[in-house]
């Protein structure tokens, strides 16, 4: 009878041993269910935002370029043939439109790849990624992408205007790459900023 006894004791331990040991199995698994799900969600819900983020820099970026390509276009049309008339005068046109649209360079293309900027005339078209040959509607290219130190280059095709015995057909304009993004990152009210790049398609 005593030793009956013990036996039913002892199987009611382990059943209850058993009963808990499954409660916390249970328990564990409900818990690591319960945050994959809610990490699932904050993924599915920051992926969201940073697309959303991205659609939203892509549209400034954008509308800075427009913004940009329009400049230039004014710019030329805003040309006088006393501006033609000399280099002097050229050049004088040139520095006030760096000027007024804060740029590095304002140039121009002649039909033999010479380019004339405020401060004279440059042989280095090959260091641009640009057909002044062919050009035909705005172009946006990258100088120096390998270097420290790259220049956005806005270019549009002007309709062959005479300078001293030569030919103008391409305007480009140069900027800073740090200027031309600004804005691009988003500063919120408690200092935070989030950075947004841009990458060419070979990573850069």
């Amino acid at each position: 009878m005593h030793i009956h006894r013990n036996n039913t004791v002892m199987v009611s331990l382990i059943g209850g041993i058993a009963v808990i040991f499954v409660f916390i199995i249970g328990m564990l698994w409900v818990g690591r269910s319960t945050r994959d799900d809610t990490m699932s969600a904050v993924r599915s819900v920051s992926l969201l935002y940073l697309d959303e983020l991205a659609g939203r820099r892509e549209q400034v970026v954008e509308s800075n370029l427009k913004n940009r390509i329009e400049d230039i276009q004014v710019a030329v049309s805003l040309m006088t043939e006393s501006d033609l008339s000399s280099s002097e005068n050229l050049q004088a046109y040139q520095a006030r439109m760096k000027q007024l649209y804060s740029l590095e360079k304002f140039a121009f293309v002649d039909t033999e790849g010479l380019i004339y900027t405020s401060q004279g005339t440059e042989t280095n078209i090959g260091d641009y990624h640009l057909d002044y040959r062919t050009i035909s509607e705005p172009e946006i290219s990258i100088l120096n992408l390998h270097s420290t130190d790259k220049k956005v280059i806005i270019a549009v095709p002007v309709n062959q205007l005479p300078f001293m015995g030569r030919v103008l057909i391409v305007c480009f304009m140069e900027i800073d790459m740090e200027e031309m993004l600004q804005g691009v990152s988003l500063r919120s009210k408690n200092g935070d900023t989030t950075f947004c790049n841009i990458y060419t398609k070979d990573g850069i």
